[in-house]
């Protein structure tokens, strides 16, 4: 992919390539398609990467490829997992401009042409979305449920993310720097938004430009799913998943000296909660900090009593 950055007089010019990653989708498939081939921006090539769908996704695919030349489809061997697929989808992509595409969303006409104006130099910008029930009526509700942010903001995505990859459009500078990481992340994009925003080159734009389809069998839904343990076991496992997650951003090195710094005593804090009943100094360093770790929440005191509760406290208040 060329790194040139071309300024937006030229933006009809340039190729857009749009990563979609399905799986068993084809029950919202044609609405999406048809929403992503009828873009005003037409200079597109839309790679599919299937991976191992069992039922008629693959064939209404062919399908459109067979009607449309911007159309490619790519099929897995095996299953790769939604983050390796769009890993895999994003590596086969030609295009200098970038955007990531679910199965089940709705996009609107404009916006790819909206985004391309917007990007400016940043390296990743991302759209408002309005949220559709699984019929496709639209929904009173915000979502991601957390503030929108943009520019030097790195450390603030660590705890949560407000970037959703249907609502985004890359730059490729993005894509060599966080590519060869990004197969270890749990969800590629909070990793691309956080290595636009250790650059200061994330921009979050005003309009909504797709309709994010809330459903039972999409991945965000099933991930918030009730699982059936105790409140303990899923606080254990969310603390093991943040210190996983802390060190491989803090091995990718990607963050500048400072960040890198405070993310490290962070991290030597917040390991704490293993052993203790109320993590006081991990408290203190939250306070201390809260803008630079906690830019996506408003009730930043509520959350950080929350965070800070120690593996004892619901091993001996297991009802809280």
């Amino acid at each position: 992919m060329d790194g040139q950055y071309k300024d937006s007089a030229h933006l009809d010019d340039e190729l857009i390539s749009v990563a979609m990653c399905t799986y068993n989708g084809e029950k919202y498939l044609a609405e999406q398609l048809d929403s992503i081939l009828g873009q005003s921006y037409r200079n597109l090539e839309i790679i599919i990467v299937d991976d191992c769908s069992t039922d008629n996704t693959v064939k209404l695919l062919t399908d459109y490829a067979s009607r449309d030349s911007r159309v490619c489809v790519l099929q897995n061997e095996s299953n790769l997992g939604f983050v390796r697929n769009f890993e895999k989808a994003i590596n086969s992509c030609s295009g200098h401009l970038v955007a990531l595409a679910d199965q089940d969303d709705i996009w609107f006409p404009d916006k790819l042409r909206r985004l391309s104006e917007e990007i400016g130099d940043n390296w990743l910008i991302y759209s408002k979305v309005a949220v559709v029930d699984a019929n496709g009526v639209e929904q009173n509700e915000t979502f991601p449920r957390v503030n929108r942010l943009e520019g030097q903001c790195a450390l603030s995505l660590i705890m949560n993310n407000c970037v959703t990859g249907h609502a985004c459009l890359m730059r490729c500078e993005l894509l060599q720097v966080a590519m060869p990481f990004i197969s270890d992340m749990p969800y590629h994009d909070q990793w691309l938004a956080i290595v636009a925003a250790s650059r200061g080159k994330l921009k979050a734009g005003d309009e909504v430009l797709s309709y994010y389809r809330k459903h039972s069998s999409n991945a965000v839904m099933r991930s918030k799913t009730k699982r059936n343990i105790s409140k303990r076991e899923h606080v254990v496992s969310k603390f093991k998943a943040v210190s996983e997650f802390v060190e491989k951003v803090l091995k990718s090195g990607i963050l500048n000296r400072s960040e890198q710094y405070l993310l490290e005593e962070f991290s030597e804090k917040y390991i704490k909660n293993e052993r203790v009943f109320y993590n006081f100094e991990l408290k203190h360093f939250l306070l201390k900090h809260s803008d630079t770790f906690l830019g996506l929440f408003n009730g930043r005191k509520r959350y950080i009593k929350k965070m800070c509760r120690g593996k004892w406290y619901f091993i001996l208040l297991p009802f809280s």
